[in-house]
């Protein structure tokens, strides 16, 4: 079972035709072994603590 793992940014501004980011969470996302996702959580820096889930985690999913 793979579990990717994303950035989340937010743009913060732009100057000079540059834009600014700050990270502000993780996107976890997990697949079974034919490649299903089987669970997606997020962690945002907004709600310490809080995971937020797209589809409930199930107890085989590694983190």
């Amino acid at each position: 079972m793979a579990t990717e793992i994303m950035k989340l940014k937010v743009k913060t501004g732009e100057k000079d035709g540059k834009n600014f980011w700050d990270d502000c969470g993780v996107l976890f996302i997990n697949r079974n072994p034919a490649g299903e996702i089987t669970s997606i959580q997020v962690r945002h820096n907004m709600f310490p603590g809080v995971d937020m889930v797209a589809f409930p985690k199930r107890n085989d999913d590694q983190e």
